[in-house]
């Protein structure tokens, strides 16, 4: 849920950057080739135009983590493991569901389950890092630590859930 909640503030972040360029750029042209400052009036007509195209895109995309962060959830913290029973939980159609945990476990928002589908499970054969060896990084598939891999390898397979990963 971390870098989820990270992930949703730099959104918000560089939403809010380009609202204040829409709004700062506006008043910018006119004063800034009013007084004979031409480069206020241009650097205003490039914050209004960045802020005219990039606001609506960039709201967009931070209310995009709204239903990815409600999912999480409901599957960290209320323990629902099913898509129809997601889908209930949510009102929202079970192939949404599906496309939201598809798109959480890419991100890693949703880590150490196993989907099949339909049914996401705890990974049980994810073990904690108890004999310190280094790892190369996380399965995209369950989350899982990765080994390091030999010298000149092109994949590795992850020992939980045995997906081949390319380096």
């Amino acid at each position: 849920m971390k870098k989820l909640k990270r992930d949703q503030n730099r959104a918000l972040a560089i939403a809010l950057i380009m609202t204040l360029m829409l709004v700062a750029g506006i008043p910018a042209i006119p004063v800034g080739f009013a007084l004979g400052y031409t480069a206020v009036g241009v650097a205003g007509i490039v914050c209004t135009v960045i802020g005219f195209y990039g606001c609506p895109v960039a709201w967009v995309a931070f209310g995009g983590y709204v239903p990815l962060k409600r999912l999480v959830y409901a599957v960290e913290e209320e323990n629902i493991l099913t898509v129809p029973e997601l889908s209930a939980h949510l009102r929202r159609s079970e192939k949404d569901v599906k496309a939201s945990i598809a798109r959480a476990i890419d991100k890693l928002y949703l880590q150490g389950y196993l989907f099949d589908g339909v049914n996401l499970t705890p990974n049980t054969k994810k073990k904690p890092n108890a004999d310190g060896a280094a790892h190369t990084g996380k399965c995209p598939s369950c989350g899982a630590p990765l080994p390091l891999p030999p010298a000149g390898a092109k994949y590795i397979q992850c020992p939980y859930c045995d997906t081949t990963v390319r380096l």
